[in-house]
């Protein structure tokens, strides 16, 4: 039987990679989201690979992100080694039963992160230097780091790989490219994750490699090496070579020799570029899909939205679109369709994440630049395991498990509508802003030598504690669309004919602006002077480049450097608006008016996305930067669209009426030429005549765990928890509010809505037995068919909560649900987790239910 298996699997295989060579398509959709899908102890049945896959492409899936980790206590002999040819079968039927759904699988490859494992020999693992003084010389030592594989799945432990050496990469890329070379396992994409190297700054052959890069010997000058601060502008200059040499390796030998690797085997890339000591701007663009990681939560100015109050800014710093925009510059500027993020990663506590968290920081993620969602994530568990089954350490939990479950698709079609849009359009943006880098890596880095840059606090305070941050956050707060660009990326651009900056990847900007900057290439000064040659305009603010970066001939090389500059004016920051405006940059007034977006073109014209985070606007007239002959709106929580009337400013600006409240989301579709349609329904008013429907509400507990608690009649609407039983502070699950009211007013082709106010979590609501909708995300608010309203009406609204409450009541009785090997299962502080001690979630309708009339 087993043999039979192999050959139909294989046969299947052939099938698909035959497909494939004949250069039929399939239907696999980068549209919808996809999802981390940790392996733990590669544990996996066919049995639940199949029924896992089932439900995930039921709820909306588009592919799975394969990692495997760590295993389950008490499950070892289940646990399937990495590579090994059992776990290689269960991949192929993974992969195979993925595509009858018409899903994706991606692979890290490797386990856990970094890359590493049993194959790593000392000879290729990650290494650090120290320099000590012996007898008034100095001399320099080279050491292992001995750093194993975080969260390393059975048969994947070991060494992290030193990641600035070709040859050792080689030597772990070798079993890989043995097996994923051919067609047996058409993966989409193999996967690096964010750096995590810690330690790591020297290589074997770095000094041969300083060499050939910098042009002099490193050798003679270990006691610059051995210093933790520096005291001088040679001392600058060294460190700046080496960083610069750090980076190189870590884009050469590293991630360029990668990324080549996975292209002959025929696999597409996707990687987390930030982390490492390298210019993220660089290593995210050698990938075929640059992914970014939206990291913890942030205080939303929306009406209901909560922020974990366990959640710590000081350690891991607030999410900030300005971090994603080095993954969307980088894609934008190399013309890569494809943008991802690590998104909810730690988004709350376990058992605490609720829909309407996750849809704000995916529509940040939007109007950064991203387009294809991965969640962070999915732990496989088997479908016959016990509640709460198994968990990955990190919150936030998306699988079958989790108390959103059964309305998980509807946050998946609204993403899925809105990336078919997203990914079907280019970035319009006019503006590049130089990434000084530079100025970064002329220093120590401390005790580590290196410098990390991450998304998370230690990170944006190295980014943006400069001219460079201020003018990101210019630029971001006066609507101009932007991309960074690299010192590399600088010398790839060349100029048309209209005197604009023709990117690598062929996008055309207006302008480059270069902040003020302490230490400049050699190279970029020769690149920004052939560009200015050719008639681009570079725009140097709030100060000129002081110094040539490095050490090697700096003398000379200043020279240039004051010769270029001598006759540049600097721009101060309050006077920059002004001037991009004079060069013809558009100033979108959008985040004035407090809302976020991002602009871009398709084959209609001009399509924005726009996102109000926050109570500052909430309707009213709004101008866009576009030349229009028909507007079109697309809401696509609701799926609904229609044109609307707008008003020319000028040749290149409109006025729109809207109204979008706080959480809510729009797309905006210009069109270059005259279009009909559809008229968009909505009112743009606030509510002409409201309707409170009065209590008393009769409260029923429909299903849930781990018991239900009687039901009761209530005149105001708060939490159930709030109840006298104790008992109700345990339960989760649906709790039905019944009530009937009077309709006597009048609405004439007005819309109507039913606004639930504080919804804990998520409510389905009926009216006279017609199911109107489900309000999953904020504002909860629901269209109501005026044709359905009678004079005499009942309402059924029945609400579910977070699990939370019952994983009060499970950890009280047993820890035996918290059975897993490494980390185990902690909080969002990263101490151990003890659910017994939260106090209750507050759940159910927590403020009036309006029917308004707008």
């Amino acid at each position: 039987m087993i043999l039979v298996k192999k050959v139909v699997l294989a046969l299947c295989f052939f099938l698909v990679g035959l497909t494939g060579m004949l250069g039929q398509k399939t239907s696999i959709s980068t549209a919808k989201p996809w999802a981390y899908w940790w392996w733990m102890g590669s544990a996996v049945t066919e049995e639940g690979i199949r029924q896992n896959l089932k439900d995930y492409a039921s709820a909306g899936l588009g592919g799975l992100h394969i990692i495997p980790i760590y295993g389950v206590k008490g499950n070892e002999q289940n646990n399937i080694p990495f590579m090994s040819p059992l776990w290689k079968e269960r991949l192929a039927f993974t992969i195979a039963e993925a595509r009858k759904l018409g899903m994706g699988i991606d692979l890290t490859m490797g386990t856990g992160w970094p890359f590493g494992g049993k194959e790593v020999s000392l000879e290729d693992a990650a290494k650090k230097f120290q320099v000590k003084l012996i007898n008034g010389q100095y001399q320099l030592e080279i050491l292992p780091t001995m750093q194993k594989v975080k969260r390393a799945a059975p048969g994947g432990e070991g060494l992290v790989l030193d990641h600035f050496n070709t040859k050792a990469l080689r030597h772990y890329l070798a079993p890989f490219q043995a097996t994923f070379s051919g067609t047996q396992y058409p993966l989409r994409a193999l996967y690096n994750d964010s750096y995590e190297v810690y330690g790591a700054n020297w290589t074997n052959n770095f000094l041969e490699e300083f060499q050939q890069r910098r042009g002099y010997d490193l050798a003679k000058h270990l006691d610059v090496l051995a210093k933790t601060e520096t005291n001088s502008s040679t001392e600058q200059r060294i460190w700046g070579d080496y960083n610069a040499t750090i980076a190189d390796l870590c884009r050469d030998a590293f991630t360029a020799t990668w990324n080549d690797a996975c292209k002959k085997m025929g696999k597409i890339t996707r990687n987390e570029a930030h982390g490492s000591p390298g210019n993220m701007l660089d290593l995210y663009a050698l990938s075929d899909i640059p992914e970014t990681e939206y990291f913890g939560t942030k205080a939303f100015g929306i009406p209901f939205f909560r922020r974990d109050p366990d959640f710590e800014v000081s350690r891991f710093g607030t999410p900030d679109p300005l971090v994603i925009k080095f993954a969307t510059s980088s894609a934008n500027t190399t013309g890569k369709k494809l943008v991802s993020s690590e998104t909810a990663t730690w988004l709350a506590n376990h058992f605490k994440v609720s829909l309407s968290q996750v849809k704000p920081i995916v529509d940040e993620s939007f109007t950064s630049g991203i387009n294809h969602i991965f969640y962070h994530g999915i732990p496989y568990s088997p479908p016959q395991d016990t509640y709460p089954g198994w968990l990955f350490y990190a919150s936030t939990n998306f699988n079958q498990q989790s108390h959103f479950w059964n309305e998980f698709h509807w946050l998946n079609s609204y993403v899925t509508r809105c990336q078919e849009l997203l990914q079907t359009a280019s970035a319009d943006n006019e503006v590049l802003l130089y990434f000084p880098i530079h100025d970064i890596w002329h220093d120590t880095g401390g005790k580590e030598h290196v410098h990390l840059l991450s998304v998370h606090a230690n990170a944006q305070e190295l980014l943006f504690s400069n001219s460079f941050g201020k003018l990101a956050k210019l630029l971001q707060q006066n609507g101009v669309g932007f991309d960074y660009i690299s010192d590399l990326q600088i010398t790839k651009a060349h100029v048309n004919t209209k005197g604009q900056i023709i990117s690598e990847g062929g996008l055309a900007y207006k302008t480059i602006i270069i902040p003020q900057t302490a230490y400049l290439p050699f190279e970029t000064l020769q690149a920004l002077q052939r560009l200015q040659q050719k008639r681009a305009k570079i725009i140097f603010a709030e100060g000129l480049p002081q110094h040539i970066a490095g050490f090697l001939d700096w003398e000379k090389k200043e020279l240039a450097l004051k010769a270029f500059t001598q006759d540049k004016a600097t721009i101060p920051l309050e006077k920059l608006p002004e001037v991009l405006a004079k060069n013809g940059v558009r100033n979108e007034v959008l985040p004035q008016l407090g809302i976020s977006f991002i602009r871009k073109t398709n084959a209609n014209g001009t399509l924005y996305f726009i996102s109000n985070f926050d109570q500052k606007f909430q309707h009213g007239n709004i101008m866009l930067k576009t030349n229009a002959q028909a507007v079109e709106l697309f809401d696509a929580v609701n799926n609904r669209k229609g044109f609307v009337p707008f008003k020319r400013i000028d040749a290149n600006t409109i006025s729109i009426n809207i109204k979008l409240l706080a959480g809510q989301s729009l797309f905006i579709q210009t069109f270059k030429q005259a279009h009909q349609g559809a008229k968009w329904i909505d009112s743009n008013l606030p509510a002409q005549q409201t309707l409170v429907i009065d209590g008393p509400w009769q409260v029923d507990f429909l299903e849930g765990q781990p018991f239900r608690p009687a039901s009761y009649s209530t005149q105001k609407l708060e939490s159930w928890t709030s109840r006298g039983d104790s008992t109700n502070g345990y339960f989760t699950g649906t709790a039905r509010y019944s009530n009937t009211f009077k309709w006597t007013k009048k609405a004439q082709n007005q819309p109507i809505w039913l606004n639930l106010g504080n919804v804990r979590e998520s409510a389905t609501v009926k009216i006279n037995g017609k199911i109107i909708g489900t309000a999953w995300c904020l504002p909860f608010r629901l269209a109501v068919p005026s044709e359905i309203l009678k004079t005499e009406n009942t309402i059924e609204i029945d609400v579910k909560n977070l699990s939370a409450n019952r994983m009060r009541y499970i950890d009280k009785q047993s820890h035996n649900w918290k059975k897993f090997h490494d980390i185990n299962i902690v909080d969002i502080q990263y101490k151990a987790l003890e659910p017994a001690q939260w106090q209750p979630e507050p759940s159910g309708l927590l403020s009036p239910v309006v029917l308004e009339i707008e």
